[in-house]
């Protein structure tokens, strides 16, 4: 019966000392209203008052293990400072929502960084991090992890259980693949990937459909899951600098994509659906292997630009001349020699450019486009221009350098139709 007594006693004073330690968190507009410690020292003096501690750019090079004692604590910033371990009392703090750790030596999340259930924001931006422990997944309430400029090569598939995450950053690591899990993120908002070395993304991307914006460039990726179709919110897409070979018809049900960068790529052509997309404002292929166009622009009636710069077209591609949206086009650095009457039909293009081909002839159909601005013919085998060229009322630039075949009397003609355009010979 003593024995029992002594036992209740104790465990009573437990549960009291685990009272004092949990303290209740502060809601984010009382939160806002209090002080920012900068001081290691002030702060270690107001423990139980520090809510906030902010000791960014101190030159720290580890962090002192009386951080256990901030029991209030909520918000910690450790960034740009020399920090290279992970203290066991810093996930020992129960109400902490947002660690900022950027700009450090840290090499290893520890797993206690379960321990954290109210994290809400990690920054962990430029450290040397090569793995993420499997127990990332039990912070139920993360909403935001940065882990930019890293050297990740793999992700846990526990990170699929982060479903409150809204914000992850994942650039510049050496990833090769993504787990099949990260379809799971359904309530992510930004996702960026690029700088790493993935080669395939898994067909589960499709799932996020709350991402505005997908960030691939600088990859090794050879190909697209069909289920990045799926991805209904998608506005912008950057998938520059890959090994992509064509561009799938699945990218022909992103209704509201506004944005499509492929730039340096290796694709052969364009056709089919890939780019008939209502909403298509921007488009840059600039830098493949492109050598035929056949595209489908029934449903597009939104590009503005399209840029097809440093391609292997021999032949201008009339079926860009249907896009009456278009106001800038380069075809620059291609092997064209012709340029077809079809052009003339493009009566909202601004500017144009169409340097370092092999342009022989320009149709006289081709010479009336009433808002164009700037005409960039350089670097051709022009011998005469139209007179129809006059019906370029706003054409304030025309650029004809390196066109040694235009003689003296070709010139006066062609500022007699455009009197009122700069000229560069």
């Amino acid at each position: 019966m003593k024995f029992l007594s002594i036992f209740i006693s104790l465990l009573i004073i437990l549960q009291v000392s685990t009272a004092q330690k949990a303290k209740p968190l502060l809601p984010k507009e009382k939160l806002e209203k209090q002080k920012t410690y900068r001081s290691w020292e002030e702060a270690a003096f107001n423990k139980k008052k520090v809510y906030i501690l902010n000791l960014d750019s101190k030159g720290l090079k580890q962090i002192p293990t009386d951080i256990g004692k901030f029991i209030r604590l909520q918000e910690l910033y450790l960034r740009n400072n020399e920090i290279s371990e992970l203290p066991a009392e810093l996930f020992a703090l129960p109400n902490l929502q947002k660690i900022m750790l950027g700009e450090n030596k840290i090499v290893e999340i520890p797993s206690d960084i379960k321990n954290l259930k109210n994290l809400e924001e990690i920054d962990l931006f430029s450290n040397y991090i090569s793995e993420i422990p499997r127990e990332i997944g039990e912070l139920e309430s993360l909403k935001k992890l940065d882990l930019n400029w890293n050297q990740l090569r793999s992700l846990p598939a526990e990170i699929g259980n982060l479903k409150n995450l809204e914000v992850l950053y994942l650039e510049k690591n050496k990833l090769e693949t993504l787990p099949a899990e990260i379809g799971n993120l359904t309530a992510l908002k930004e996702l960026k990937l690029s700088e790493n070395q993935i080669n395939k993304i898994p067909d589960e991307i499709g799932n996020l459909v709350l991402l505005p914006e997908l960030n691939l460039s600088k990859n090794n990726l050879g190909k697209l899951p069909a289920g990045i179709g799926n991805m209904e919110n998608l506005r912008v897409l950057h998938l520059e600098e890959n090994q992509l070979t064509s561009v799938p018809d699945e990218l022909g049900k992103l209704e509201n994509l506004e944005e499509l960068y492929l730039r340096s790529n290796k694709i052969t052509s364009l056709k089919g659906n890939s780019i008939n997309l209502p909403a298509l404002k921007y488009v840059d292929l600039s830098i493949n292997k492109i050598s035929y166009i056949s595209i489908n622009t029934n449903n597009i009636d939104s590009l503005k630009t399209l840029d097809l710069e440093l391609n292997n077209l021999t032949v201008f591609p009339e079926s860009i001349c249907k896009i009456s949206s278009l106001e800038k086009l380069n075809m620059s650095r291609n092997s064209i020699d012709k340029v077809p009457g079809a052009l003339g039909s493009l009566k909202n293009l601004k500017e144009c450019n169409l340097s370092g081909n092999k342009i022989y002839s320009f149709s006289k159909y081709a010479g009336d486009m009433p808002q164009l601005e700037i005409l960039d013919l350089s670097h051709n085998a022009l011998m005469l221009l139209p007179n129809q060229m006059s019906g370029m009322k706003k054409l304030k630039t025309l650029y004809l350098t390196n066109n040694p075949k235009i003689n003296d009397f070709q010139r006066k003609q062609i500022q007699k139709n455009l009197p009122n355009t700069q000229i560069y010979y």
